[in-house]
């Protein structure tokens, strides 16, 4: 009997590593321990688990299709190697039965009894819960380093990240010279309303500017250039078109930047396309409970009167749903309601906050005297260090080279970064008040926030979003999980890391803008 091995990674690191290696030999063994002949062996180094996105995939099932090669068995690894997705599982198994093809997992016992069946299935099962799980935890990252000022993907043209290989970026993006000066003369110049986009695109072209491929700047290059708002200093989430302030150098201001587009706008006669509706707050927030892919609402029209869908539109959806308004809102209520803090909660978290207001206060006191101190020191040395010079007993280049070390020894940016971190410890106790006093009953506050206010407010309950049917399971913000910890307020703790802090901190003084905004 012929088989083939298929063996699949979906990592670069998986690839240099030896996961590609056991796989083919786990195989191996078991083919020679089942006398079987191996025809051929393919491998997917680093690729998605997405069945088109897998070329040796489907090469093995054209492989296989040629009945010249009376291929039998397919060996894997594990059922999670040929799919995690269990449409795709069985789509594969369902072309490779037709060709004669068994799949075997030689460290799983599937077969064709009842029990291996089972068993497949919840294999399958669990390939795609790890994968959905995965896929939840990047967008829930992402959305957290947003939320944080950093642009977790690539930066647009004129900038550069500042990820180092292998390893997730931890710092803003920074200014990428010359092409950051000359797409800033090019914003300037359209700003002043003299200047068409193909004037523009003439400018860049003729200062040799080029994309990162080397490729020539087109039309809608400038069309993007002139919409994104990255070169403002704004991050926009692409999950709710929020917009976030970002932590790296603005190419323009946003006073330049919605000059352009007012600019634009007036030279536009096409009508902007409506993304936020009153009716349907959860749009694009609530997920399909089938293929995890956004829902959007919209109106259908019956005998008597007009009923209200969160439906899910993408094509590839093995069971496409239309939601009921009422009950997929009703699902959210019943979740703030359970999430509602207590008095008890929200004492504690205040206790939290002073704590760290304290602790900043202190941090700034204890900085400035030590500032103070080597201010002081600094001083002392210098004058040591002119009498050395003016005694001849140091060169010109000794003294100078000893100069900037003293005067390098200085740290006003850490002083100055402690004074924000106080200030802002300040800032947030000044809003935890209005703040709170919202938070005790969370489903009438989310019915009372603005519609343009409402998409912020879920976020900071749930920052990820959710599906259909499995909003208790849903990962809730840091604020929201800050409450619900079953601690006792009477109980000695010490404060939030301040990586918490932090989160806590934009999460409240987001709720205060919100709720500012919405004149509550």
């Amino acid at each position: 009997m012929n088989a083939v091995i298929y063996c699949r990674v979906s990592s670069k690191e998986q690839v240099e590593g030896t996961s590609l290696e056991s796989q083919e030999i786990a195989c191996r063994e078991y083919a020679e321990r089942n006398r079987l002949d191996i025809a051929q062996v393919f491998v997917d180094r680093g690729e998605s688990a997405k069945f088109a996105d897998r070329p040796q995939l489907l090469e093995l099932l054209a492989f296989c299709k040629d009945r010249e090669r009376a291929v039998d068995q397919l060996l894997v690894w594990k059922v999670d190697r040929l799919a995690r997705n269990v449409g795709d599982h069985f789509n594969i198994k369902a072309a490779l039965m037709k060709y004669g093809v068994r799949v075997v997992s030689v460290t799983e016992p599937i077969d064709a009894k009842p029990e291996g069946r089972l068993l497949e299935t919840i294999l399958a099962g669990f390939a795609q819960f790890d994968n959905d799980v995965r896929a939840a935890r990047t967008v829930q990252g992402m959305r957290r380093k947003l939320q944080d000022g950093i642009y977790p993907w690539q930066p647009p043209l004129g900038y550069k990240g500042t990820a180092v290989p292998g390893s997730k970026k931890q710092k803003p993006d920074v200014p990428d010279e010359p092409a950051f000066g000359i797409l800033q003369e090019a914003w300037m110049s359209f700003a002043s309303g003299s200047y068409t986009k193909a004037q523009i695109l003439r400018f860049l072209t003729g200062r040799k500017l080029t994309t990162r491929s080397g490729r020539a700047l087109t039309n809608q290059f400038v069309d993007y250039l002139f919409d994104d708002p990255f070169y403002a200093g704004i991050l926009r989430d692409p999950w709710s078109d929020d917009e976030l302030p970002g932590k790296h150098l603005p190419m323009v201001s946003r006073e330049t930047f919605d000059t352009v587009r007012s600019i634009i706008a007036g030279r536009n006669r096409s009508m902007p396309h409506q993304t936020t509706r009153p009716e349907f707050p959860l749009r694009t927030f609530v997920r399909c409970a089938s293929c995890e892919h956004t829902l959007t609402g919209s109106f259908s029209r019956g005998r008597s009167k007009t009923y209200a869908y969160y439906h899910c539109h993408n094509r590839q959806c093995d069971n496409p749903g239309n939601y009921p308004l009422g009950e997929v809102h009703a699902e959210f209520a019943r979740f703030l309601a359970d999430v509602n803090p207590t008095p008890h909660a929200i004492a504690h978290l205040k206790r939290c906050l002073r704590k760290i207001n304290e602790l900043a206060a202190a941090q700034v006191d204890h900085l400035r005297r030590t500032r103070e101190a080597d201010v002081q020191r600094a001083r002392e040395q210098m004058k040591e260090l002119i009498r050395m010079k003016v005694d001849r007993l140091i060169s010109d280049e000794e003294f100078q080279r000893e100069r900037k070390v003293i005067e390098g020894r200085s740290t006003p940016s850490e002083l100055h970064d402690s004074r924000l971190d106080a200030e802002r410890a300040d800032s947030v106790l000044g809003d935890l008040d209005a703040v709170t006093r919202h938070l005790t009953n969370l489903p009438e506050t989310w019915t009372q926030v603005t519609p343009q206010f409402q998409r912020r407010f879920q976020q900071v309950m749930i920052p990820a979003g959710y599906s259909v049917g499995s909003v208790g399971t849903a990962s809730k913000g840091r604020l929201l999980s800050f409450l619900g910890s079953p601690l006792p307020v009477d109980t000695y703790l010490v404060p939030p890391a301040w990586e918490s802090w932090n989160q806590l901190a934009n999460e409240v003084q987001t709720l205060a803008q919100i709720f500012r905004g919405s004149g509550m």
